[in-house]
Parts: structure tokens; sequence; C-alpha cells
């Protein structure tokens, strides 16, 4: 009858945590993960409903959450709105616009004939506004490459080195070359309309 209830079974060691059997030199509990030497249990050893109550997962399932909808929510901010460029580039082109409306009103009131074309430059004016939108993209990507390293920055330099450096970092660096193709590509039209006049 003592046999049956282990009285005669020899028992070595204890977990000071969870008070279940350890053999003899054992350092961690198979059970709970507890370590004698350190004094601290191991995370993975926790077993939801027993060792870790409901509240507290669901506490920690809420922090997680939060993290996770505050990184969305900074993502999201990061991503929305117009450049500033953009708004630059178009107020430029509207007071561009006003301005050669008044130029145009006023020379055709005079009595003399001016060689005025206002067409001609609203597409010149159209044209440098787009031109120093794409220099700028372009030195921007410049400046990138400098920050990869002061090899990339001085072949960036060259121009020429450019589409090169953002082949290899194309993520980080395919919007401000579309930029600076777009931008460029339009600068060209109005310069070339403007050449036509």
């Amino acid at each position: 009858m003592f046999a049956e209830e282990g009285f005669d079974r020899q028992v070595f060691a204890v977990c000071p945590s969870c008070k279940s059997e350890m053999a003899a030199g054992a350092v961690l509990c198979t059970k709970c993960g507890y370590n004698k030497e350190t004094g601290t249990s191991l995370e993975s050893h926790k077993v939801a409903g027993v060792d870790i109550d409901m509240g507290t997962l669901a506490l920690m399932k809420a922090e997680q959450d939060m993290v996770r909808d505050v990184a969305l929510q900074e993502k999201m901010h990061k991503g929305a709105g117009m450049p500033p460029w953009m708004l630059a580039l178009i107020l430029f082109i509207l007071g561009s616009a006003v301005t050669i409306a008044v130029l145009a009103v006023n020379a055709s009131r005079r009595v003399e004939q001016l060689q005025f074309k206002p067409l001609q430059m609203f597409c010149n004016l159209g044209g440098a506004a787009f031109a120093m939108v794409a220099i700028g993209a372009v030195l921007t990507l410049i400046a990138r490459a400098f920050k990869v390293s002061r090899n990339e920055g001085l072949l960036s330099l060259t121009i020429l080195y450019v589409p090169v450096f953002v082949i290899r970092h194309f993520r980080d660096n395919w919007k401000a070359a579309m930029t600076a193709i777009i931008c460029g590509g339009c600068a060209g039209g109005f310069f070339a309309a403007a050449s036509r006049m």
C-alpha cells in the first residue's frame, strides 16, 4: 500500500517554483521552465490559462494590437497628402499664368504694337518650373548616393552614374527617379513648344 502511494520512491530534487520532481543535478525544471541557478522561468514554458491568466493574455494581445495600429497610422500619415514640391510647382504655374494674363491685357491696350507672346512666355516659365523640379530630384538622388557611401556619391556627381545608382537601390529611389524623368520630359515639351512660337 505504501509502494502504491510512492512512499518507497526516492526524490533527489524538487522544483522550488512548481514543487515537481526533478532529476538529480538538474538545473532546469522540465515542467514549468524554472532555472534554479538564475531564479527565472522561461517564457516558452508558460501555458495559457495555467501559468498566465486570461486577463494578462488579453492585455498582451491589446498591447500588440496597439503597437501595430500605431505603426499603420504612422505609415498612412507618411504617405498621405501632396508633396511640397508639387504644391510649389502648382503655385508657380498659377502665379505665372496670372502674371502673363495681366501683361497680355496691358499689352493689348497699348497703341503701339509690342512683340509680346503670352503663350510663349507661359511655356518658357512652365518649362523652367518643371526643369527646377527635375534638377531638385536629381540632386536628391545624388545626396542619397552620398548617404550610402562616399564612392557612390562621387560617382553620382558625373550624372551618368545616377541611373545605375537608382537601379542598384531601386526600392528607396524610384519615386525621385520617376519625378526627375517626368518633370524633365514636361520641361522639354514646354521649351520645344515655346521655340516653335
